[in-house]
């Protein structure tokens, strides 16, 4: 009883002392473009639903997941062809809550441990196809992490969403590239200039589809 007295205690306190957290804003534009040799992107949604029970929480909050990797394709994937498909699926895109063991005893009795933490992933492939048949697949995924102490306030929740939504997509990003000069050369343009003079320029990826 005195633990749980102390810990809402503490949990008060953290309440009226905390900052709001500020609004996490989607933007991978200082990632710069990849041009692909297609005249255009989608996005395909194959994670068949994400699941909205315990343990998982990122339909809890907002920007989702699936709003960042959304974002993502529209600010790192360029169509500049005038031929050819390219396409993002996505895989996975979930955040569960997994809870830590914590130490018991008189000298915890007042401490604030980490008792839980959140675990996000994601994981999508590109892949593109030419008018002749050629097609080329580049895969990746993250996965990161981010504890939370005992009682968490919204603030906090937030705070750990954000910093494992951040890690994930840099992981992915840099995973992604990587993949994409290795197994899709072919399809990568050096920059804007050298698309096909005929084919004019698509500035926006298609909007999220779901895969019949």
């Amino acid at each position: 009883m005195k633990k749980i007295l102390a810990l809402a205690f503490v949990a008060l306190l953290a309440a009226c002392s905390s900052e709001p957290q500020p609004e996490l804003k989607l933007d991978f534009s200082s990632m710069g473009k990849v041009y692909l040799d297609t005249q255009d992107v989608r996005i395909v949604d194959r994670t068949k639903g994400l699941p909205q029970w315990a343990p998982y929480v990122g339909h809890l909050f907002r920007p989702s997941m699936m709003d960042a990797l959304n974002r993502f394709a529209a600010d790192r994937l360029q169509a500049a062809g005038h031929m050819g498909h390219a396409t993002m699926i996505i895989k996975d895109a979930t955040m569960t809550e997994q809870p830590m063991n914590i130490a018991s005893g008189l000298s915890h009795l007042f401490d604030r441990q980490q008792a839980s933490k959140y675990i996000g992933r994601v994981e999508i492939s590109l892949e593109a196809q030419s008018p002749n048949g050629t097609v080329a697949v580049a895969n990746a995924y993250a996965t990161h992490a981010a504890t939370l102490p005992e009682n968490p306030s919204s603030d906090e929740k937030y705070a750990a969403y954000s910093t494992v939504l951040n890690a994930l997509m840099q992981e992915l990003n840099v995973k992604l590239e990587k993949s994409m000069r290795e197994h899709m050369a072919s399809f990568i343009l050096p920059s804007a200039e050298d698309m096909p003079a005929s084919s004019p320029r698509r500035d926006s990826v298609m909007p999220l589809s779901m895969n019949p």
